[in-house]
């Protein structure tokens, strides 16, 4: 019964698509007529072939036989496969109920392949003794080049680990705010000894940070892309946060900044978009979130929004609250969704207009307080299912 559902929507919306197709001629839309008809018959490998010939022949409106490629990949279960083609599709369609269709597939499609598995962090890799050569400092600063990167560094094997650690990153990066989309840029970044050294370079960095970023223009109008990081802790061993959680992080901020020129990204989304870029989740993180929006120390949504510096005491709270927000908006949007919500924010609209234009849904005042009851509702799950884990973990050790 669902598949007969799926094939009478997927009829229905390209039945109407099929005229427009055809203005121009009636054999565009005779072949789409022939694509549906395949699917109907159970034929989805025929009707793929029928609807792919139409987006070939790249006559006007034969963009709209996407969603049949899309529905026959679907049914044969290449659901990677169809993703793209229902993106094709979205792509060039405007219509707020055919989007809401395809946007619907594609939720059905990511759920059949799941996530791609996170790889194992750099640092859980590194041998004792690979780590203490990390720590080692030479007199001489070696320069290590990729594909985006320029890495100095007083440690060689420091700098080539460092690049490939860097352009890992860049494209988790590249999945989550730019979609898939190659960074086009080339970035310094340096690693320097420790916080003293960082702190004589890198003259722009608050005072409690271990890395930071840098968008400027220099004197002859050239940008200005850098990363400063630090090789060794306070007690002078390598620290491994910086490949982890540091490179990432900053790297992150870097990207945002140049997505959204002068426009405001809320600070909230920023640090929470920084911190999803890292290579593992910090649990911790969200623990807190669910504590804190259950509890008296929760930070509102509306006010959390709105915060562009935040409290020596409620620092922890900003950034588990950050995270948690970010992570329930990247999992409840499609990333077509997301892509539009980060450019309604960068064209200026508060975040709960933003996702509400992004879902093509009428504004309504009332939205925010629904969407922060189901964000806090949301995290206060994911606290308890961690909060369950552990007990069961412990309880089994």
């Amino acid at each position: 019964m669902a598949s007969r559902t799926a094939i009478l929507a997927t009829g229905l919306l390209v039945g109407g698509l099929a005229l427009a197709a055809g203005i121009g001629g009636l054999t565009t839309t005779d072949r789409i007529q022939d694509a549906l008809s395949a699917l109907a018959e159970s034929d989805p490998v025929r009707a793929e072939a029928v609807a792919a010939g139409v987006v070939g022949s790249e006559r006007d409106g034969a963009w709209r036989a996407w969603i049949v490629v899309a529905a026959a990949r679907q049914r044969q279960g290449r659901h990677r496969q169809a993703l793209e083609a229902y993106r094709q599709f979205l792509a060039l369609c405007r219509d707020p109920a055919e989007r809401t269709y395809a946007m619907d597939r594609i939720r059905q499609c990511r759920m059949a392949f799941g996530p791609p598995p996170r790889p194992v962090p750099a640092s859980k890799l590194l041998s004792r003794q690979r780590r203490a050569e990390l720590a080692e400092v030479d007199s001489l600063q070696y320069t290590e080049s990729t594909e985006h990167f320029v890495i100095r560094a007083y440690n060689a094997s420091l700098a080539k680990l460092v690049g490939s650690q860097a352009e890992v990153a860049l494209r988790r990066i590249c999945r989550i705010i730019l979609f898939g989309q190659d960074y086009p840029h080339a970035v310094s970044i340096y690693v320097w000894a420790d916080v003293a050294e960082y702190r004589k370079h890198a003259v722009s960095a608050a005072e409690w940070s271990g890395g930071s970023f840098t968008l400027r223009q220099d004197a002859s109008g050239q940008t200005v892309r850098r990363i400063d990081l630090t090789q060794r802790d306070d007690d002078g061993n390598f620290d491994v946060a910086m490949l982890d959680r540091i490179l990432p992080h900053e790297m992150c901020h870097l990207v945002l900044a140049e997505l959204f020129g002068d426009a405001r990204c809320p600070l909230a989304l920023n640090e929470g978009l920084a911190m999803m870029a890292e290579a593992e989740v910090d649990n911790s993180r969200v623990l807190l979130a669910g504590a804190a929006v259950a509890g008296d120390r929760k930070i509102a949504m509306d006010r959390l929004l709105l915060m562009d510096r935040y409290k020596a005491e409620n620092v922890a709270v900003f950034y588990a609250e950050a995270f948690s927000l970010t992570c329930f908006l990247h999992r409840r949007l499609t990333p077509e969704q997301f892509r539009e919500m980060l450019a309604h924010i960068k064209g200026g609209c508060p975040l709960d207009e933003a996702v509400q234009r992004a879902l093509y849904v009428p504004y309504d005042e009332a939205f925010l307080e629904r969407l922060a009851r189901s964000w806090e509702n949301e995290a206060v799950r994911q606290s308890q299912f961690l909060k369950a884990l552990h007990e069961e973990e412990d309880t089994a050790s």
